[in-house]
């Protein structure tokens, strides 16, 4: 049963999709193997919170059914996907990784839920996070393990998604981002990760963090299979008034149109940079490569990380003490977990004149963004300026990058991440390398607001010259 799920499972999803459509294999064979593997990893995993096992099974049969009556609803017919658990699905338990909600059985979902189920796709469950994507997974539902390696950080709050497809616990998921929670744990585990542009993707019925900066989007293998989802999740919606009334572009159009004549903004300072030296001999090989392939490099840089993390806080930290308001103010508020808890009090105290201020400071930064890609049709830097770190947080204090000793780990983690949620830009990560202890390193290409199909261009055009995203690990 092992191999059938190795054949099977680690695969592509597009290549699954495939199978599908010539109806080489059924959705329901697929979705069996895919629960056989969750049954097998998740318990050492700690992925999800919530498995549909009979719902999936039901679900895939159903799709089985319109295939024999000559109906195919595309890539995602049949495709067994999991969802974060601070995504509201009918009818299933959503507890966003918190014993506030550990009851909570939604009414309706999410619209990228609905948008999922339309295109065909099989809801396998809901992926494990930090307490509500904020703060630190929280001991009633433990934490997830890097599938790498087990005594290594995920990197996030979109940990079960991350972990569970690079392990093969479906084909694909959708997390949410606010200062990198779909890109870094992506980065850690070795698998694509979108941020989309800011308001491409409807937030509708999702348990809210900022407003401002959350951005729903998916997590994959490949950034063929990030295309396919987006494409289906991505549009207007009425329900969320934050999303754009932009024509949808075909996102797998020009996937394949390669690099020549692109020009390439690359960061002009690592040198000056904490960074882990593994990590910037693999991005120096990835502009490298990106150059041998037509790309015209330039040398750009960011603007200072210190004012980034500062305006970043604090938008986020108002928006979410304000959804947590009647919570923190009832009898649930014992059942935070104590970092969350007490991140979310210093939030209801931030002055309104400061959130006021990091608001005009952010449209500075959308402002100076716009200026840095004036000559440039997309960006390139680091995921994460270091591989996973240990779980242990006395290790985690004495992590070092070359001669640097890391003193913010947070901070220092979100360093080319956060920018893009206070600027609204698609920004994805994909696997650029290895460590030489196995862990996965990222490279991140960041574009103009809704140049999401660039942006997949150029990372389709680096993975399509590489081998990173074929590993697996073992397990």
């Amino acid at each position: 049963m092992v191999l059938i799920e190795e054949g099977i499972c680690l695969q592509p999803l597009m290549d699954v999709a495939d199978l599908i459509r010539t109806r080489e294999i059924s959705p329901l064979e697929v979705t069996q193997a895919v629960l056989q593997r969750i049954k097998r990893l998740n318990p050492s995993l700690n992925c999800f919170i919530t498995i549909l096992e009979k719902q999936s099974l039901s679900d895939a049969q159903s799709m089985e059914d319109l295939l024999q009556n000559g109906t195919y609803l595309g890539p995602l017919h049949g495709i067994p996907i999991s969802l974060k658990d601070s995504i509201a699905t009918a009818n299933v338990l959503t507890t966003a990784g918190s014993p506030i909600l550990a009851d909570w059985v939604p009414e309706v979902s999410a619209t990228v839920v609905e948008r999922l189920q339309a295109a065909g796709s099989v809801i396998l469950g809901k992926a494990n996070l930090y307490e509500f994507a904020y703060g630190q997974p929280h001991p009633n539902y433990g934490l997830t393990r890097n599938p790498w390696s087990f005594e290594h950080n995920c990197g996030g709050t979109s940990s079960g998604s991350a972990s569970g497809i690079a392990s093969g616990l479906g084909y694909g998921s959708i997390g949410t981002d606010a200062a990198g929670s779909i890109r870094i744990p992506a980065a850690f585990c070795g698998v694509v990760g979108l941020k989309p542009t800011f308001g491409l993707v409807s937030r509708a019925h999702m348990i809210p963090g900022s407003s401002n900066l959350d951005c729903a989007g998916p997590l994959t293998r490949t950034v063929r299979d990030t295309a396919a989802i987006l494409q289906a999740i991505a549009g207007f919606d009425p329900a969320d008034a934050s999303t754009l009334r932009h024509p949808l572009p075909d996102f797998m159009a020009h996937i394949e149109d390669g690099l020549k004549g692109l020009r390439l903004g690359v960061l002009s300072h690592l040198d000056s940079e904490p960074i882990d030296p593994e990590v910037k001999t693999a991005f120096q090989q990835a502009c490298s490569l990106l150059e041998q392939e037509g790309a015209i490099i330039s040398s750009v840089r960011l603007p200072d990380p210190i004012q980034t993390r500062t305006v970043l806080w604090t938008i986020f930290a108002t928006e979410t003490a304000t959804y947590h308001r009647p919570y923190l103010r009832s009898r649930a508020a014992k059942d935070y977990s104590p970092l969350v808890r007490t991140n979310l009090q210093i939030g209801e105290f931030i002055p309104a004149t400061v959130y006021v201020q990091a608001q005009r400071v952010r449209q500075r930064m959308i402002a100076e963004f716009r200026d840095l890609l004036a000559n440039v049709d997309a960006m390139v830097m680091p995921g994460v300026p270091f591989p996973a770190y240990p779980i242990d947080p006395d290790a985690q204090d004495t992590l070092s990058l070359g001669e640097t000793k890391i003193e913010n780990l947070l901070e220092l983690k979100t360093r080319y991440t956060a920018f893009f949620n206070l600027t609204g830009q698609p920004a994805i990560v994909l696997p650029c390398g290895f460590s030489s202890n196995g862990l996965p390193i990222s490279l991140q290409i960041v574009g103009k607001p809704l140049d999401d199909a660039l942006v997949l261009r150029i990372a389709r055009a680096y993975e399509r010259i590489t081998e990173w995203h074929q590993r697996r690990p073992r397990l």
